[in-house]
């Protein structure tokens, strides 16, 4: 399991990073996607939030298809064109902090932008069975992780979410085995700890037995995470993701706040000094 430490040191430093969403506003082919747009102005938007994280002093970025509701389990190649022309848009000449890809909720999908990105990890639904707001979700992590070696993407690092938002496990083994047995069967690289709803914090008694059932293997918070909460989060998890509490107002579906960026990391610091 110290590999897990090791590839976190390597991309992060010592530091437990602060991960910020860029939210990419809803693109071609999804019910939300604004016709009269165009792909320059959700690229310009998703640059805007970009610069404001990385003004704030951001440890790192995860480019997510936020907006593209409900999701897909397959998404199609305009998608994943669409994702990587913006990306590389918005990082051109400015690739500040290491960046990672989520897309909702495919995880190959995901990949396969980041190969082309140059991302070094994704996050995503790679293991388990799940059932919720859109049916049934039952990913393969072998085909995923064949996948992975067959584009020649076996740096880019994975992390999955034990439990996603919006649904409930169908496996009744207790959450800390689901945690153990994930890290010696999937080939994943850390786990993610999430609340029942995008935004909603995950209970601290799960993130705490998950980070003590799998050790070393890294762990990160991944919803939930707010300004009074997150030096005692930190204080368990090696990272955690951070998003709508750093929108203007707090709202999911304004811009990034650069104000609300340097405070939250002048929380986290606290911690870590």
């Amino acid at each position: 399991m110290k590999k897990n430490r090791t590839w976190m040191t390597e991309i992060f430093g010592e530091k437990k990073p602060v991960i910020g969403l860029v939210h990419i506003r809803a693109l071609p082919g999804t019910a939300c996607y604004q016709k009269g747009q165009g792909l320059p102005e959700v690229a310009a938007r998703a640059r805007r939030d970009y610069d404001n994280l990385v003004k704030g002093g951001i440890d790192s970025v995860i480019f997510c298809n936020e907006f593209d509701k409900p999701y897909s389990k397959c998404v199609g190649p305009h998608i994943v064109a669409s994702m990587t022309a913006i990306i590389n848009k918005v990082l051109e000449g400015n690739r500040t902090v290491p960046f990672g890809v989520d897309v909702q909720w495919d995880p190959k999908a995901a990949l396969a932008i980041a190969m082309a990105t140059g991302a070094d990890y994704i996050r995503g639904i790679v293991c388990g069975s799940f059932c919720g707001d859109l049916g049934l979700l039952t990913p393969d992590p072998e085909q995923i992780m064949h996948y992975r070696n067959q584009i020649g993407a076996n740096h880019i690092k994975i992390l999955t979410n034990l439990s996603p938002e919006f649904s409930v496990t169908l496996d009744s083994r207790p959450l800390t085995l689901r945690a153990q047995t994930v890290t010696k069967s999937s080939l994943v690289d850390g786990l993610c700890v999430s609340g029942f709803m995008a935004g909603g914090e995950a209970p601290f008694e799960q993130l705490i037995e998950v980070k003590k059932a799998v050790g070393d293997f890294t762990v990160v918070a991944n919803t939930g995470v707010k300004f009074d909460n997150v030096k005692k989060i930190l204080e368990i998890a090696d990272a955690c993701c951070v998003a709508t509490c750093l929108k203007v107002d707090g709202n999911a579906n304004n811009p990034i706040d650069v104000d609300n960026v340097k405070k939250m990391m002048a929380c986290a610091r606290e911690e870590k000094d």
